[in-house]
């Protein structure tokens, strides 16, 4: 299958405005707003009782989050832990917001505007559309430097049961078939090309592949809150990113998992 065949029949109803559907300085509907402590917080229902009862305990959430019995920590550009919110069963990856690139060791978490409130705005309009990505049920933003920078914490419900695309197509993994985690993967890429959603960092780790019911797999779409709309060449330019990664990662373990999704893609 080339990579028109595995993406373009289903582009189109595009997204043309490049932050999505709900415009910079708002918030979406079911999600409010309100100061505890130093912090701004913006949750989803009922979660802003969890984040009060949270920075009751703690400064931030990430800190909160850190100190639990029983958290998972997941590892990235900055430690994510995997907790249950008080008193709950209800599972959530608490994350820190920090920089990347070549200017990380310089900025670091500080931020003139964070991206937190993007990341929310992009989020729910990827699932309005149909677009699988985990559901960020809120985030704190603590100031600094009397609120000329910022630094953030994102909440998002938990995927159970998942792992990320490089993971799933390593030669060792067990826990998902390749070919229908493939085949979810190209279904992601034709949903994002439908929007002009394209995704600059599209990497096999930016990929979560989960039970769907029936047998069936899903793929989420992760980080996204450097995504844009508006983007009309989208299906080639994410095709492109998720290629080079393929290849990267291939040419380091050579995972037949791997070599299958870049022929896959035409690559």
């Amino acid at each position: 299958m080339t990579v028109h065949d595995a993406v373009s029949p289903f582009a189109g109803s595009p997204i043309s405005t490049r932050g999505g559907l709900i415009p910079d300085g708002m918030i979406p509907s079911g999600y409010t707003q309100r100061s505890i402590r130093d912090a701004t917080v913006v949750a989803h229902g009922s979660t802003m009782e969890f984040f009060e009862e949270m920075l009751r305990e703690k400064p931030t959430l990430h800190q909160w989050a850190s100190r639990q019995p029983g958290v998972r920590t997941m590892r990235g550009r900055k430690p994510a832990y995997a907790v249950a919110l008080p008193d709950s069963d209800v599972g959530v990856v608490v994350r820190h917001s920090a920089h990347g690139g070549m200017f990380a060791s310089i900025t670091k978490d500080l931020f003139v505007t964070p991206r937190a409130a993007t990341e929310l705005r992009i989020s729910w309009t990827l699932r309005h559309v149909g677009i699988s990505t985990p559901r960020i049920l809120g985030y704190a933003l603590y100031p600094t430097m009397a609120g000329q920078l910022w630094r953030a914490d994102v909440v998002t419900r938990e995927v159970v049961g998942s792992a990320d695309l490089a993971r799933v197509l390593s030669r060792h993994a067990t826990a998902f078939n390749q070919e229908q985690s493939i085949d979810a993967a190209v279904i992601l890429l034709r949903r994002l090309a439908r929007t002009w959603a394209y995704h600059p960092d599209l990497n096999l780790k930016n990929v979560l592949i989960a039970p769907a019911g029936n047998d069936e797999l899903a793929a989420y779409v992760l980080d996204v809150d450097t995504l844009r709309f508006a983007e009309k060449n989208a299906e080639w330019m994410n095709v492109r990113r998720l290629l080079r990664s393929a290849r990267k990662l291939f040419a380091k373990h050579g995972d037949p998992g791997v070599a299958t999704l870049i022929k896959r893609l035409g690559g």
